[in-house]
């Protein structure tokens, strides 16, 4: 079984994610119409689009969030143990659909899914076209280099590099403020999956990654040797972090609460900490 049991090297991220987790219970019941009771799937209507069952997009390949099993097949991660959990709590079963990044909303909106868990950065643009439960957890911008370059230390660093990223990302818009505003000038490499950034990375084709630190992170932790990173928005910082939610088609306010409330009955028996702790130690 391919072991994804991270070392994370920023102890006051895990810790940022624990306590932020700690606040689900506290923030649900703020939410509209109130928190679901546990178990509410066996009990009655929350909206799914297949009642009994939680079907769920995410984009596998994206680890520690989402990975396949050795057996190439079998989803695994941070996000796919959330869903099960989430499901339990519900009393429903759960589908996961593996789908493509730039189209995963879209197809929330088509009704191919419930919801979305797949690291998606809860942001402004986004709530105008979808709804989204409490954050589960929080996550910064890096930049991460080959072990041996010159050090990059911050977004001006990246000055005449070739820097490669996931499309259509928080971490894409986050380079391209300073692309559009002419702060930096570099050069480009969009790809379609966070695999192929750190593959290219390590071949030499491209001089830098900016990427989640949660997933930079791992990286690291499993290949020390290969990779240094540099945080672009820290808490030491002052900078305000990223939260990571659970996407589900506007208006369906059944849905979002029913996943508040799971949420918040996770936090308080301790399974969401598990979780997190199981992917981010």
């Amino acid at each position: 079984m391919f072991n994804m049991m991270f070392n994370m090297k920023k102890i006051a991220q895990n810790a940022a994610a624990l306590l932020l987790a700690g606040a689900l219970a506290a923030g649900a019941a703020g939410c509209s119409g109130g928190a679901a009771p546990a178990n509410a799937g066996a009990a009655g209507d929350i909206g799914l689009l297949k009642p009994g069952t939680l079907t769920v997009g995410c984009e596998i390949g994206y680890p520690p969030f989402e990975l396949f099993a050795d057996d190439g097949t079998t989803p695994m991660g941070l996000d796919i143990d959330l869903g099960k959990a989430l499901a339990d709590q519900l009393g429903v079963g759960i589908v996961h659909q593996n789908t493509a990044w730039d189209g995963i909303f879209a197809g929330l909106d088509a009704n191919k899914y419930d919801c979305v868990i797949s690291a998606v950065t809860i942001s402004a643009d986004r709530r105008l076209t979808m709804d989204f439960t409490q954050p589960y957890i929080q996550n910064w911008q890096c930049i991460v280099v080959k072990k041996g370059s010159a050090p990059v230390a911050n977004m001006d660093g990246l000055n005449g590099l070739k820097v490669g990223y996931q499309g259509s990302t928080t971490s894409d818009e986050y380079l391209h403020q300073f692309i559009d505003t002419g702060k930096i000038t570099c050069t480009t490499n969009p790809y379609d999956k966070i695999l192929q950034c750190f593959d290219d990375l390590k071949l030499g084709r491209i001089d830098a990654v900016i990427c989640d630190s949660t997933v930079a992170d791992g990286y690291i932790a499993r290949e020390p040797d290969s990779y240094d990173e540099t945080w672009l928005q820290s808490a030491e910082k002052g900078a305000v972090a990223e939260e990571f939610g659970i996407a589900v088609k506007k208006g369906n306010t059944k849905l979002t609460d029913a996943l508040n409330g799971a949420l918040a009955e996770l936090k308080s028996n301790g399974k969401l900490d598990e979780i997190i702790a199981k992917w981010m130690k």
